[in-house]
């Protein structure tokens, strides 16, 4: 089996130069989370949250939740067909109008996409990139508008749908909105334009009178728009409000709710600390510079997530729910880099699970009897460094080197433009036997 290397399981590794290079990303790790505590929120080191979570998710297995993404995304009921689109972000667009908004949320991370006061004031032409799309012969299957408040541009909202249906007749259109600025004709006029979907966020630290106004709109936009959708972050400390807004979504007959996994958004930190909220720890299986602006997930949201899952599939609810983890939300930018982008290194197996690219390497002496084993066995497709001390190869040949006393490591690569060309970058090592690293288990 796989294993993820901690100061602990680093002690264990006996070969010296595998064992320095394990502990060298452990180095990077630790001194990107001291960076991280640095805006003031700790990290939750202790293991009683990921211990829970394990032992829900596999009651969730019996409740047949389905499983996507290696766990990152979990699916009751149904799921809007915009999300399973987003694994991959192939054909998919989502724009905005601007980043004006009328609501100030503590979590929102829009101030870290670029040019954000500059997108508060101006408006952008997204009728000019849907044209540039479609001129290019691209061919967008899902479009979406978010913001800020679409809403506070009503009528470039609409002629956002209309466009987006001329040009792209098949495509799935959905709109995010808080869902407080909504009116019958309003509805009647994205009906009119041919929006599929709409996910309205539902804020946990509202008034219960807005509240009770956003809940009415969605029971009005049920009349006018297929898929009717919540969209919110999961607090730690919400968990019976929150049941009690499955139960209410449920007799509404809304379509599904996506429970997302709460971030810190690098900004805002006291908001968090008054909460008492702390970072999950560790924030990702692999450490990289990822597109996504979310921030760091917070210790606590995916459990009361899971748990809001539970609750759901034994109560037997009607009501889709979605958990869409950090992680997730990952998915597509790895597809695209190592998939659509370019082409993996013959040395390297594309993971259809997880969308990294894997090899497998040996290290010292290990390593030079590894290249001995390949070379006898006719195999031509491997790196040898002599410098470092290493050997990559495909996973395929592992098979070779069962039953033997070596110590391997899968190596997780992505694909990066460096120079004027596309490379492999390592970013993390797993401890592995011949036997884990079979392309069909990867």
């Amino acid at each position: 089996m796989l294993q993820e290397i901690t100061r602990a399981t680093a002690a264990k590794i006996k070969n010296p130069v595998f064992r320095d290079y394990a502990n060298m990303y452990l180095n990077i790790y630790d001194n990107f989370a001291e960076q991280v505590e640095q805006f003031g929120l700790p990290f939750h080191k202790a293991q009683d949250h990921m211990k829970e979570a394990e032992e829900i998710r596999a009651q969730l297995d019996d409740m047949q939740i389905l499983n996507r993404c290696e766990g990152a995304s979990l699916v009751y009921n149904r799921i809007s067909p915009a999300c399973e689109a987003c694994k991959k972000g192939v054909g998919t667009l989502t724009s905005y109008v601007s980043f004006r908004c009328h609501r100030h949320c503590f979590f929102c991370f829009n101030p870290n996409q670029d040019n954000y006061e500059a997108n508060c004031v101006q408006k952008a032409d997204w009728e000019q990139d849907l044209m540039n799309i479609k001129a290019e012969g691209g061919q967008l299957t899902h479009v979406a508008l978010t913001g800020g408040e679409p809403l506070l541009h009503p009528d470039d909202c609409v002629a956002f749908f209309i466009k987006s249906r001329e040009l792209f007749p098949l495509a799935h259109t959905r709109l995010y909105t808080s869902g407080d600025l909504l009116t019958a004709d309003m509805l009647q006029r994205l009906k009119d334009a041919g929006l599929d979907e709409i996910r309205f966020s539902y804020k946990i630290e509202d008034s219960a009178q807005l509240k009770e106004k956003v809940l009415s709109n969605m029971a009005l936009a049920k009349e006018y728009i297929t898929s009717v959708m919540v969209e919110m972050p999961v607090m730690p400390d919400a968990e019976e409000e929150m049941q009690g807004l499955l139960t209410r979504l449920d007799e509404m007959g809304i379509f599904g709710i996506n429970l997302l996994e709460l971030c810190f958004p690098y900004n805002n930190a006291e908001a968090f600390k008054v909460r008492g909220y702390e970072l999950k720890y560790p924030p990702y299986r692999t450490l990289y510079n990822f597109w996504y602006a979310g921030g760091l997930p917070v210790a606590g949201s995916e459990l009361v997530a899971l748990r809001l899952m539970r609750f759901a599939a034994e109560k037997k609810m009607k009501l889709g729910i979605h958990y869409c983890s950090l992680e997730n939300k990952n998915f597509g930018q790895m597809y695209q880099q190592n998939k659509v982008l370019s082409k993996a290194p013959a040395t390297m197996y594309f993971s259809p699970k997880d969308y990294y690219l894997k090899g497998v390497k040996a290290f010292g002496a290990d390593a030079i009897q590894v290249r001995r084993i390949l070379e006898k066995a006719g195999v031509r497709t491997f790196t040898y460094d002599k410098e470092n001390e290493f050997i990559l190869f495909h996973p395929q040949y592992a098979r070779l080197f069962k039953g033997r006393n070596m110590e391997l490591a899968l190596s997780i690569n992505v694909m990066e433009p460096r120079g004027g060309e596309v490379v492999a970058r390592e970013l993390k090592l797993l401890r592995a036997l011949p036997g884990d690293c079979d392309p069909e288990k990867l």
